[in-house]
């Protein structure tokens, strides 16, 4: 994996599943339910601060992968 990020939860749909994380340079990324290390996404709220890794580019663009939140 490569070097982690951190971002804020610009979206959030726990209903469905995903949202976008919003990196510090502006640049969005879509994450999955799955992607979310430690927590459930019924933990998270938009606003969080997170970090995460990259991977590679989904149907939905540039994808977070182990997304872990550091601070509400």
């Amino acid at each position: 994996t490569g070097a982690r990020l951190t971002g804020r939860i610009k979206t959030l749909r726990a209903e469905k599943g995903f949202g976008f994380i919003k990196d510090d340079s502006g640049k969005e990324y879509f994450f999955h339910q799955s992607a979310i290390y430690g927590e459930g996404i019924e933990m998270l709220r938009e606003g969080d601060t997170v970090e995460f890794t990259v991977a590679e580019d989904g149907p939905k663009g540039p994808r977070a992968e182990n997304v872990r939140r550091t601070s509400t």
